[in-house]
């Protein structure tokens, strides 16, 4: 066996080149939050717009959590169900959004596979959707920094997380109030 010289053995390291940025400002690095009055306010110019997709794509977002992939393959068999099933997670469709997409379906002549086709066909693009919210966005005179499908799935977590914290508090103050009613001193 044929011996390495220490020499050849080390790693050789070489400077890290270093790069000067100029620092971000906490402005340009944080988007905006959308509050639930705005996206209310989105949904209204998309339908005023006759921007289906977006207004579609969004509700699922806000509705669901729905990632973007997530929404561009989602199929006519997963909606009528009611559920998109990934290998994470089960994702549960809102009857009201339900009845949406079929209706958007029906109207483009989709009876199975991939809601979301273009007229070839083919999975309509993630930028298509980018820029029908965008689009849709700007007519509703909010800033781009403000409504993005990153933003959209964050008012979906902000929501959800105050709805179960309300649930969570009355169901609290109800068993409280039921073992005071059972087991309280006066009983």
């Amino acid at each position: 066996m044929q011996e390495i010289p220490r020499s050849q053995n080390r790693i050789q390291r070489r400077p890290v080149k270093q790069i000067r940025k100029e620092p971000m400002s906490v402005t340009e690095s944080v988007p905006k939050e959308l509050t639930r009055d705005q996206y209310i306010e989105l949904l209204k110019t998309a339908r005023k717009m006759r921007k289906v997709l977006a207004y579609l794509a969004m509700r699922a977002i806000v509705s669901t959590g729905i990632q973007q992939q997530e929404l561009l393959a989602l199929t006519v068999e997963e909606v009528r169900t009611g559920e998109i099933r990934t290998a994470e997670r089960t994702v549960h469709l809102p009857d009201s959004l339900r009845e949406e997409l079929l209706d958007y379906a029906r109207r483009n002549d989709v009876s199975s596979g991939a809601i979301f086709v273009g007229k070839a066909g083919a999975i309509t693009a993630l930028s298509a959707v980018r820029e029908q919210i965008k689009a849709v966005s700007r007519a509703a005179g909010m800033e781009n920094s403000e409504v993005s499908v990153r933003t959209l799935q964050e008012l979906y977590e902000t929501t959800r997380a105050e709805l179960m914290a309300q649930v969570t508090e009355k169901l609290m103050m109800e068993q409280l109030d039921e073992e005071q009613a059972e087991h309280g001193w006066e009983n």
